[in-house]
């Protein structure tokens, strides 16, 4: 991530543990430099860092389920919402949008 932002997987490590149960398997990967995911047996929570107005760090944070985007979240601008978002969307139910075009 870029600058302050280096810390946001071990931020997410911490939201995580702290948060689900010692049996829930998980793992962050950080895939590049604005890049983290967050993978969980039934969803990944996938960040996405950009840089924001005044060259401030922004956030955006997609949910997939079944391979596929079903949730879009942000801009934050700031790691403590991202991981606020993060912590409510551990144990929420996946919801799917459902689309057609049509």
């Amino acid at each position: 991530m870029h600058d302050g932002s280096a810390a946001l997987p071990e931020r997410l490590d911490a939201t995580v543990a702290a948060r689900l149960d010692a049996d829930t398997e998980w793992a962050v990967a950080r895939e590049s430099p604005d890049r983290v995911t967050l993978s969980l047996p039934d969803r990944a929570l996938v960040v996405h860092r950009r840089d924001g107005p005044g060259g401030v760090d922004h956030w955006t944070l997609d949910l997939v389920a079944d391979g596929a985007i079903v949730s879009k979240f942000g801009p934050f601008d700031s790691r403590a919402t991202v991981c606020e978002q993060v912590e409510s969307l551990l144990s929420s139910d996946v919801r799917y949008t459902v689309c057609c075009d049509g």
